[in-house]
């Protein structure tokens, strides 16, 4: 079995049942569902898309998301889903890395496709869904209208071991890494999901976090569509539409990273709205203040927070809604087939109680980083991922995580390396050093900042950095703040003392 026959399934228990339905209007059924990626897989090949080739999504939160994902796992190609706030330069990086031949669109993008147009050459194709700038590209429903919507024909075996998608994250080099994921990653992920959220096909998912992120994708819409539930698809996040679409569609779970709850709870109609479907909120990315919690429950609804990476599919952990705050702060326990141990730096467990690096083991684990070897080998060690984060687990098995031993900023739920903004602000000529630290946010939960050392005799404003920042870097990794200094602080083997510029800088 793949991951491309579970529509197939679906089509065949349930034909009639909703699976998606998005916030323009339009709901499918299992059926409808199952013949649309047929019809997508039967015209993949006219583009050069067989197995084992790659073909990017540059889209919203959109039913032809969730179709190119299951028509290309049907015919064993390879999709790479694009964070649409990235930059077209790192968007360039990602699809020469990646190889990949044929992009899908959204005229919402159209610019940035623009900017990319002739400058990846290994790009033949370029499908919108919608009209395209012109009219010069191909139409994705003209396009697909007329194929076969029977089962493709597919000349090689496609297996749980084959790479599902690659997902791009920051990497600590300064350039972003593709993480595979297979269809064994992606099956495993959503019966960990299940089990421990025990999901039905009575299930409504509200999907607003972007369903290119590994959580948005597989922490939500997978695992619900395996269940035989409903994944309703906002294209962007809108904290109103999401409260009013809540109670309108009977939602009965959700995931989010906490700044979006917070939004959600800030509204003027979050006091009277109907959350009365709602089983249980699911929160990750950062920690959930307590606030936030009791917030919610003052509303009646409960919270499950999680921990988890796209190498890993996302699940590693997750803490039970009745123990939000008795446990408050902790990640949770295992998944039921996912093994965690936390180790010192000779990779030996370390006692309850002990902080070291959490390791994890399980058939959720990715299969390494897209031509990178040697980086592929030191994070699967041992036969162990190495996540980079510190934490230890309590004398009941409940893990907490309290640093990263990565130099890693999470602001939102984004992932952001220092070394990737430090390298872009680099190209500045009046910058003679930079460093990035990240700072507390209260509504982001971390920010980045950046301490700059300019040329001597040169001047250059914060609003000049930022502009320049924008135009290399998605907005998320822009220094919120530029602090102009007269040398970084470095300690006796040269290394910038993070550590204590960021005690300095977030009392500030």
């Amino acid at each position: 079995m793949n991951i491309g026959e579970w529509p197939t399934k679906r089509a065949m228990l349930q034909p009639d049942a909703p699976v998606v339905i998005s916030d323009d209007g339009r709901t499918f059924t299992y059926d409808d569902f199952n013949r649309r990626v047929n019809r997508l897989a039967n015209a993949l090949p006219f583009v050069g898309i067989t197995k084992g080739k790659r073909i990017a999504a540059l889209l919203p939160n959109c039913p032809e998301f969730l179709e190119l994902l299951f028509a290309t796992a049907k015919i064993g190609a390879v999709m790479v889903p694009l964070n649409y706030r990235l930059a077209a330069r790192e968007l360039s990086y990602i699809l020469h890395d990646s190889g990949t031949t044929a992009l899908v669109y959204a005229p919402d993008f159209v610019e940035k496709v623009e900017t990319l147009r002739g400058k990846v050459g290994d790009i033949s194709r370029y499908v919108c869904v919608g009209e395209s700038a012109g009219g010069r590209d191909i139409e994705y429903e003209s396009w697909t209208a007329g194929l076969p919507d029977g089962e493709p024909a597919v000349e090689a075996t496609v297996s749980m071991d084959d790479p599902h998608f690659i997902m791009y994250t920051a990497g600590t080099t300064g350039v972003p890494k593709g993480a595979i994921l297979t269809h064994g990653n992606t099956h495993w992920n959503a019966i960990n999901i299940v089990l421990s959220y025990m999901l039905t096909r009575d299930e409504r998912n509200l999907v607003a976090t972007p369903l290119y992120h590994i959580a948005g994708l597989s922490a939500g819409a997978t695992p619900t569509i395996y269940s035989g539930g409903l994944v309703v698809l906002c294209r962007f996040f809108d904290p109103a539409q999401v409260v009013r679409m809540i109670g309108r569609l009977r939602v009965t779970h959700m995931f989010g990273i906490p700044s979006m709850f917070q939004m959600m709870s800030s509204l003027d109609e979050f006091e009277k709205a109907d959350f009365s479907s709602i089983r249980f909120l699911i929160a990750g990315g950062a920690p959930c203040p307590v606030p936030l919690i009791e917030k919610y429950l003052a509303r009646g609804v409960a919270f499950s927070q999680g921990y988890g990476l796209t190498e890993t599919a996302p699940g590693v952990t997750a803490l039970p809604c009745e123990d939000a705050l008795r446990r408050r702060g902790s990640a949770g326990k295992p998944l039921f087939h996912v093994t965690l141990e936390v180790v010192d730096d000779y990779e030996m467990e370390v006692p309850r109680g002990e902080v070291g690096e959490i390791v994890v083991k399980g058939p959720n684990v990715f299969k390494g980083y897209w031509n990178l070897l040697e980086e592929t080998e030191e994070a699967l060690k041992y036969g162990w991922f190495h996540t980079g984060d510190i934490g230890y687990l309590d004398s009941e098995g409940y893990l907490y995580v309290t640093n990263r031993k990565k130099d890693m900023i999470i602001s939102g739920g984004e992932n952001i390396y220092p070394a990737e903004v430090e390298n872009a602000m680099r190209e500045h000529e009046a910058i003679s050093d930079v460093v990035v630290i990240g700072v507390p946010d209260e509504q982001w939960g971390e920010a980045p900042l950046a301490l700059v050392v300019a040329e001597p005799g040169a001047t250059v404003s914060e609003s000049e950095l930022a502009e320049f920042g924008r135009e290399r870097l998605a907005r998320y990794k822009v220094p919120r703040k530029f602090v102009q200094v007269n040398e970084i602080p470095r300690d006796a083997d040269g290394q910038v003392a993070k550590h204590e510029l960021r005690a300095r800088y977030a009392s500030e």
